[in-house]
């Protein structure tokens, strides 16, 4: 007898719009999700996604809920929790908190965030589960409550890894980590099984800090930042080789040919707006704390001068500060 997967998606933005899609594809699953500002558009007409890959899809329904802790799936066992939330400042209770009640002994959890440190909080307070990264290189927007383009034109890939739990014998996890990589790959994505983990998203997270930083502070795209002065590719080249010494420092040894890759790839020399400049533009919150503020915390223990990366982080945190508490410039004051 098959089993069934039941899969709980935490995070309806755009990228977890997509991933939930994917896992709705996958035999044998089925994909609850917890959604906020679309909940009533995705209970309604379901999700509108609208892709290069998977072509256009109209009224895609999920089993939606508002919190993790609905009492129409408080007796359901979920196989996987996916936590594909903007890992921003927030008010609310830590998401490993929320997440709880839909976490047995039995969930696998899988971040699919941006930024470093993130499975900290979820180690800690689930250490008999199986905690899994993805590092998502996927474009993707919501022009609307319950509507998402999906773009293709730069290819997508997840690197999926494991955060490993000294306390749970490694083929669990391993085998934890090869099923959800299987059923995400039936749903039509591709996936790369990656050890470490950890070097990922530190790759990923040294490309968010060099062109989410810059373009959300400029609200340039990446060749008008790189074209208005001498001073912008020095800057960018700067943030790289910062936030390399903390990586080193961390035990994560990147290539030289990734480093060089970030600043001067095919896709900045296009021209792209990254999400958080779209968050800059709508005065939204913006993930600062992950990709900037975590890793200078970092430099700080380890003693690494970081003059770039403190002048970007004040900035970028000052603009963050200012869209979460709703302040507006008052140039009558």
């Amino acid at each position: 007898m098959t089993t069934q997967d039941n899969i709980l998606l935490f995070g309806l933005g755009a990228i977890g719009s997509v991933y939930a899609f994917v896992a709705s594809r996958a035999p044998n699953t089925r994909v609850y999700v917890c959604a906020r500002s679309n909940l009533e558009a995705i209970s309604t007409h379901g999700l509108n996604i609208r892709s290069k890959r998977y072509g256009d899809h109209f009224g895609h329904k999920f089993a939606a809920v508002k919190t993790p802790a609905d009492m129409s799936i408080r007796d359901i066992k979920f196989s996987y929790v996916i936590c594909a939330n903007k890992a921003v400042v927030t008010t609310d209770l830590p998401v490993s908190e929320q997440i709880a009640p839909a976490v047995s002994s039995d969930s696998t959890i899988i971040l699919i965030q941006n930024g470093v440190g993130n499975d900290a909080e979820f180690r800690t307070r689930f250490p008999g589960n199986t905690v899994l990264s993805g590092v998502t290189w996927v474009s993707a927007n919501q022009p609307t409550p319950g509507t998402v383009d999906h773009m293709y034109d730069e290819g997508e890939t997840l690197q999926l890894g494991v955060h490993w739990q000294d306390s749970i014998p490694r083929e669990v996890q391993q085998s934890s980590l090869n099923h959800i990589a299987s059923l995400l790959r039936s749903g039509g994505t591709d996936i790369e099984v990656v050890d470490p983990i950890d070097l990922w998203r530190w790759k990923k997270t040294i490309w968010n800090c060099v062109w989410s930083c810059l373009t959300a502070l400029t609200q340039c795209n990446t060749v008008q930042y790189l074209t208005s002065s001498g001073s912008a590719e020095v800057v960018a080249k700067r943030i790289v080789q910062e936030m390399n010494l903390i990586a080193r420092a961390k035990g994560v040894i990147i290539e030289d040919e990734y480093l060089e890759w970030v600043v001067g790839c095919e896709r900045v020399k296009k021209g792209f707006y990254s999400s958080m400049c779209k968050n800059a533009v709508y005065s939204q919150p913006m993930e600062v704390g992950v990709i900037v503020s975590k890793p200078l915390s970092y430099a700080r223990e380890f003693g690494i001068e970081t003059p770039t990366l403190d002048v970007i982080n004040a900035l970028i945190c000052a603009m963050d500060w200012r869209f979460r508490n709703g302040v507006k410039p008052n140039f009558a004051a």
